[in-house]
């Protein structure tokens, strides 16, 4: 295995993947399930300038938006300087939380396929409410009671050493061109004896979840991030054994997970990373959120002189099913609907994903793999002139080379109102595309082991979970 889990585990995680359905919760009853849960918890949120947030306030020298206990996160303000790229310096707000995080799914076998239980959750930057998150999301402030509520549910799973098996556990960054080095730990872990599941909790196969992402807004971005984890990269066919795909676009994803090779090996692709991480520079430079260029300080609202960008907003929050009735707190604000978009290509009988290299400025690498295009301005950039490479292809792609077509949210917790469509395109087996520096042809396999070694970032991750096997 070039991979952390082993054969077995690699073979259950397909297994639940071609698992449509199953006895232990059948999909038929999920629409009343979630409507339950809709009940159970309710957010009411509004706007509020940031004088009337409570324990929130500007700390000076530098100036800067803080929590009173000095945990949970901050906003600062940012300059940036680079070689890379058409844009090379720019000011921003950015969220500083150096704490490490823990996204983690408890799985369990019924039957001889694995379920993994989710949990459903409201957060205020929510669109539609009610997602599916992972079994436990929680900050480090979160699950040492800083905010004064309750430990979070089944959090002895991975904070107690020996009450549950690990299968995957990798650090992962987040979105880096909002947060500063913010990373979390993506877990899945084993449990193989009965424990009650609580209200709101719910088993589920990949090959449910994978139904449920084509229905929007309704697993986060955290769990999407996690379940990413389970594209395990194989050496070998053993662990596909018995396994097929029901469809022609899922037998291919197969096929190119267990491929021994690509266009280029994986030497020649880490080569290519670690050259351009070698050749290029960033320089980071803390600003004053009050002298930030190009943003403007208002009563309610951190913005940008042009529309083009996100904003920081000031948001209070009731609550009923949450550890805490009641907080405010600062939110990220994007005016627009963003694109994420794959491009995949059959290229000598093997499917490829076309990934991109790319440079944020609050990754602790220079370089990771991301998806095709992802941008949060796409409306403004259809036919632009600096219209990103590729874009073309996703601005209404035939539906017969449409994989996946989605929207997706953002992390409710941080975000508000933020989605992206999520699309996957299969270009015509060789149709010739000319590739920028910054991108190169890789197979599911090749992408899977560059995730485990924590090269992928949030965007490709979470395109990574979309890859539905049913298909």
């Amino acid at each position: 295995m070039t991979g952390d889990v082993g054969e077995a585990t690699a073979a259950s995680f397909l297994r639940s993947a071609l698992a449509a359905d199953s006895a232990v919760f059948p999909l038929a009853g999920f629409p009343a399930w979630l409507e339950r849960q809709r009940e159970q918890q309710r957010l009411e949120v509004r706007r509020i300038p940031f004088a009337a947030l409570d324990q929130w306030h500007f700390a000076p020298d530098p100036c800067r938006l803080v929590h009173r206990s000095g945990q949970f996160f901050s906003v600062e303000g940012l300059r940036v300087e680079t070689d890379f790229g058409p844009v090379r310096s720019w000011e921003q707000p950015i969220v500083n939380q150096p704490e490490i995080g823990i996204l983690g799914i408890v799985s369990r076998s019924f039957d001889g396929v694995r379920h993994f239980l989710l949990q459903a959750k409201v957060e205020p930057g929510n669109i539609a409410g009610i997602q599916l998150v992972p079994t436990v999301q929680a900050t480090r402030s979160n699950y040492q009671l800083v905010h004064g509520g309750r430990s979070p549910t089944y959090s002895e799973f991975f904070l107690q050493p020996g009450r549950a098996r690990v299968l995957v556990d990798r650090l992962f960054a987040e979105q880096g061109a909002r947060f500063l080095r913010k990373r979390n730990r993506n877990v899945i872990v084993d449990v193989d004896q009965d424990f009650p599941v609580e209200e709101g909790f719910v088993w589920l196969t990949l090959g449910q979840v994978g139904q449920l992402l084509r229905v929007g807004n309704l697993v986060n971005m955290s769990a999407r991030s996690v379940l990413s984890c389970a594209l395990p990269a194989l050496d070998g066919a053993n662990a596909l054994a018995g396994l097929a795909a029901p469809g022609p676009f899922g037998a291919s994803l197969l096929e190119s997970l267990q491929a021994p090779g690509g266009v280029q090996s994986q030497a020649e692709l880490l080569d290519w990373l670690f050259g351009l991480r070698a050749r290029h520079r960033m320089r980071l430079q803390a600003v004053p959120l009050d002298r930030l260029r190009g943003w403007v300080r208002a009563e309610d609202e951190i913005r940008p002189e042009s529309s083009a960008h996100f904003s920081v907003v000031a948001v209070d929050v009731t609550a009923v099913g949450r550890e805490v009735a009641r907080w405010s707190q600062p939110l990220l604000l994007h005016p627009a609907t963003g694109l994420n978009g794959l491009l995949v290509q059959r290229i000598g009988g093997v499917l490829h994903l076309l990934v991109r290299a790319c440079l944020f400025p609050g990754n602790d690498e220079l370089f990771q793999l991301g998806s095709t295009v992802s941008r949060a301005d796409v409306d403004k950039l259809a036919g632009a002139p600096d219209a990103p490479a590729f874009l073309e292809h996703f601005i209404a792609p035939p539906p017969e080379r449409v994989r996946y077509d989605a929207l997706q949210s953002e992390e409710g917790g941080r975000f508000l109102r933020y989605q992206s469509r999520y699309l996957v395109v299969e270009l015509p087996q060789g149709q010739a595309v000319d590739l920028p520096a910054n991108f190169r042809w890789m197979t599911v396999r090749q992408v899977a082991t560059f995730n485990h070694f924590g090269c992928v970032n949030i965007e490709g991750r979470n395109l990574l979970a979309c890859l539905d096997f049913s298909a």
